[in-house]
This record gives C-alpha cells, structure tokens and sequence, in this order.
C-alpha cells in the first residue's frame, strides 16, 4: 500500500495508508546532508521524526504530520496544516484545513472547505473544486464531485469520468475504485480489469493487491486470480517481499506464498521499508528487521515506516 498513511479503520478504501497509507502514514535519517530516511513518531500527543539509530531528528512538537515525501514532510500546527523540511524549517505555510503529502510534485489541499493541488512553489496548480481527493500518483489522482469519484491528470483534466463510489490510488497501472457498493480495479483507459467483486480492495503493490471478502483479507494477482486466500483479519500489503497480517489479534508477516514468516505475536505493525517494520509490545511501538531484531526498541506511542524522504 501506500505513500502509505496507517489508520485504524478500513480506509475509502481503507483510508486512511497507509498513509499514513493513510498514511499514511508515514521517517528519515540524521541531521546532515546524507540523511536518507526518517520515520513519523509519536510521544504522548506530539508528533515527530526519527532516524534509524532512534535519533530524534524533528522535535516532537507537531499536533499530528504524515510521511516526509519530495523533501517536505506534511505537518499539523494550531490546527492547521503546512509542510516542513528535514531541519523543520516551514516551506509552505501552515494555513490548509487539510492536506495530503507530495506526490509527483503536486500535494493535495483543502481550503475553503474544498479540495485542490499545490505545487512546491505554494501555487495552485488545479483550482480548489473538489469534495475530497487522493494524492497524484502514477500522474493521475482521483477527485470526488457531487458524489463520484474520477480521475485527472496534472493540468486538471478529467481523464476518468466521475462514475464511481470510492477510488483510491493508481499503482502498477491499476487503481481501485467502487461500483454499487463492491470494488475491483480499472486501468487508465477506464477498462474495469479486475471486476468490482470485492467488498475493499487496497493499491497493488510488488504484483499483489489485498482484497476484502466477508470481512477477511487475502490476496489478487492483476489478472483477479486469488492468490492467498482471504482468512486475515487485517493487512497493509506488500513491501519489500513481506506483507503484516492480523490473526487471532495479533500481527505477523507472510510471504508471497502465504507461508508465515514472521509469527503473528505481535501488537501491531506496518509494512517493511528500507529494512525495518513498525511493531507494537505492551502498548509500545518500535522496530524490528527480517530476523526480528529489535532495531529501535520499544518507547512510542505509534511509529510509521522509514520512508525515503526524495
């Protein structure tokens, strides 16, 4: 999943990703020059950033951020949103009702109550006429107005005709989107190339896209044939080869088999990126590599993954 912005609840889609994906959401190295990659962290009810060895490189001062995406990490302040770069200096103004992070050099914006897309020069690059909206992605982004979803390209032009329920994100030239209440995904030619069959569907990642039937997630090859079989109780899909999975309450990670590879013994957790997954222990997060080292020890209250921040 994605730009992934991590939310507790099945998003439009799951939304949130991931981001948070959402988040999702959400990461980065230190402080130099050769900072590579930061994860989002919370202590208490701040919001931060932190590097690999556990270094808090971006105060934890934030009343809620996304993922450093393009340089700029998405950040919430006095109740507004703006975005900031790896020293924490403000770039563009806190001033949105909401946002999303930069993705293909545009970041979704919501002002006056409606959504639109700023460029990294704080222009409007596509006027602010949507009810809600999704980041750019694959140079396409799905924009919702009186009540469907669509897509445009990056000069604001309506490339898919605003005929559905929900969309999500294109990934791997696939997006989910809903039709009469159950999804399934189009490609850019608005040809609907795995049928809407399934009651959520998350982005394809790595070949493989979770799916939702009757409340169990599994796993879709693009061509819809069911690869993992729908039994998980939740999951944020593939990355780096490995997807978390919830059974019985507790997370683990599988292999593109469906083998498990890592046991489900934990609390919570989020995809690997650049090595390293965010686990929960007795209420705390932290993270852990493919051999279940505990790489940063267990001290947050929530982390996301280690994005990278170009």
């Amino acid at each position: 999943m994605k730009s992934k912005r991590r939310k507790k609840k099945i998003p439009f889609l799951i939304l949130s990703v991931v981001m948070l994906i959402l988040v999702s959401g959400y990461f980065y190295f230190s402080i130099t020059n050769r900072v590579e990659a930061l994860a989002l962290a919370r202590e208490g009810k701040n919001w931060g950033f932190i590097d690999k060895d556990g270094k808090e490189i971006i105060p934890f001062k934030y009343e809620m951020a996304w993922k450093m995406s393009e340089s700029l990490a998405l950040v919430k302040k006095n109740g507004k949103w703006g975005f900031i770069d790896k020293e924490d200096n403000v770039k563009i103004p806190l001033v949105y009702e909401d946002a999303l992070p930069f993705s293909d050099s545009l970041a979704a914006v919501k002002t006056n109550g409606k959504w639109g897309f700023i460029d990294h020069q704080t222009r409007m690059a596509i006027v602010a006429e949507y009810d809600a909206a999704t980041s750019f992605s694959e140079n396409l982004a799905g924009v919702k107005k009186d009540g469907k979803w669509g897509f445009i390209d990056k000069s604001g032009e309506v490339v898919i005709p605003f005929e559905y329920s929900s969309a999500y994100l294109f990934s791997e030239k696939l997006a989910p989107v809903g039709v009469n209440g159950m999804e399934g995904f189009i490609n850019k030619d608005n040809i609907m190339v795995v049928p809407p069959s399934f009651d959520f569907v998350l982005p394809f990642a790595e070949g493989l896209a979770p799916v939702n039937k009757a409340g169990k997630w599994g796993f879709i090859a693009k061509n819809g044939k069911v690869i993992v079989e729908p039994k998980y109780e939740q999951t944020w899909g593939f990355s780096e080869d490995l997807a978390p999975v919830k059974i019985e309450g507790k997370w683990g990670f599988i292999n593109r088999k469906g083998e498990e590879v890592i046991p489900p013994t934990y609390e919570d957790a989020f995809v690997f990126l650049n090595g390293l997954a965010p686990v929960k222990v007795d209420g705390q997060q932290g993270f852990i590599n493919k051999d279940q080292e505990i790489i940063i020890k267990f001290k947050y209250d929530y982390v996301d993954a280690f994005y990278d921040i170009d």
